[in-house]
């Protein structure tokens, strides 16, 4: 993206994290299709500024960086994993000149992307003795504390900012802690609080992002009559929103409008190939028996994660193991994929994940 979500709720800080808790779905999630076409253009010509801007001086280290955020969107737009260690250089190079609070920051933020969680506390603390005030270095800690299954880690960090500080950060954070507590009426509630920060800041994209993240929170209670009322009033900020159609294609599944719901997937694929809609729509016409739908989308939604596991990074795994969870596919390879998921991350999902496929696999002849 030109500029990440967040940038755009903080534009006065200097270079903040490109958080993944922002986009959790995907990452061009939150921007409708010509503004995701414009971005991308935008960030194929930041990253040969930067590239010739290093070329003539390579010595500039804060650039180094900037192009390392590059890269990270890069990765975002185009989910191609071989925008990331191209990234990682980036600020290692930056760093070997100067360490710096925004390489930090930066690093901290590809390891969260690429669910290196460990790696991203390290760094995201690293930031946070410098800054120690900065609700976006709390935020990236809170993601990567909740990948690790550290909750109550992750509330202490808030439970420990002064009121003063609350801002979209930190009542978006809170929102995450909530939701992985099973407090979800505090945790929609929390959510709604960051999306009136981002109407504050003419942040449309994030307040369409955070009503929708609310949204969701009333539709797990059972609640969808109230979940759809969210989601108007963030069409109506913003009706091309990806991440808005998402949910909008989840509440027609609950009110028993799958094939309706299908549509919005396969409508969402024509602009864009996404793994995790790919596996979202494969689930759903397997559900309505469209065999050969499904069978499409099971087989894009496996080349895309198959392709970050072969490029050597880690995100992907615990989604292609649960691909072939629900296809009832390759469970041997599947129990090994949820193993290595754990290595790295060790939320609720990715526990519960590893336990069905050991059950099944056991149980299998």
């Amino acid at each position: 993206m030109a500029e990440s979500a967040v940038a755009m709720a903080k534009a006065s800080r200097r270079h903040p994290p490109l958080i993944a808790l922002v986009c959790l779905l995907i990452a061009p999630a939150c921007l409708g299709h010509e503004a995701r076409v414009h971005s991308r253009a935008i960030t194929d010509a930041k990253i040969v500024f930067y590239q010739r801007k290093l070329e003539a001086d390579p010595r500039l280290y804060p650039v180094y960086v900037q192009l390392a955020a590059a890269y990270l969107d890069k990765a975002r737009e185009t989910h191609d994993p071989a925008y990331l260690p191209k990234a990682r250089e980036a600020v290692q190079e930056s760093l070997a000149i100067q360490p710096s609070l925004d390489a930090y920051q930066a690093m901290s933020a590809i390891c969260n992307y690429s669910h290196r969680f460990e790696e991203a506390v390290t760094w995201a603390r690293r930031a946070a003795e410098t800054s120690p005030q900065d609700t976006s270095i709390i935020a990236a800690l809170v993601e990567a504390h909740l990948g690790l299954g550290q909750t109550a880690e992750a509330e202490q960090l808030l439970s420990a900012l002064p009121a003063s500080l609350e801002d979209f950060y930190s009542a978006a954070s809170r929102g995450h802690v909530l939701k992985a507590r099973g407090r979800l009426h505090e945790a929609g509630e929390s959510f709604l609080k960051a999306a009136e920060f981002a109407r504050k800041e003419k942040a449309t994209d994030l307040a369409v992002w955070a009503q929708v993240q609310a949204s969701k929170t009333l539709l797990e209670m059972g609640q969808p009559e109230r979940s759809a009322k969210l989601l108007e009033g963030a069409a109506a900020l913003d009706p091309t929103s990806t991440d808005l159609k998402l949910q909008q294609a989840e509440l027609l599944q609950a009110t028993d409008k799958a094939e309706d719901a299908l549509r919005i997937y396969e409508a969402i694929l024509v602009e864009m190939s996404d793994a995790e809609v790919h596996a979202r729509a494969f689930r759903l016409a397997k559900r309505l028996g469209e065999t050969e739908r499904a069978k499409g989308h099971f087989e894009a939604a496996e080349r895309e994660y198959q392709r970050a596991v072969e490029a050597g990074e880690f995100y992907t795994l615990g989604a292609l193991a649960r691909l072939y969870l629900d296809a009832d596919l390759h469970l041997d390879r599947a129990l090994d994929l949820s193993k290595r998921c754990l290595e790295y991350q060790r939320d609720a999902l990715s526990e519960q994940t590893f336990q069905s496929i050991q059950r099944k696999y056991q149980n299998t002849p």
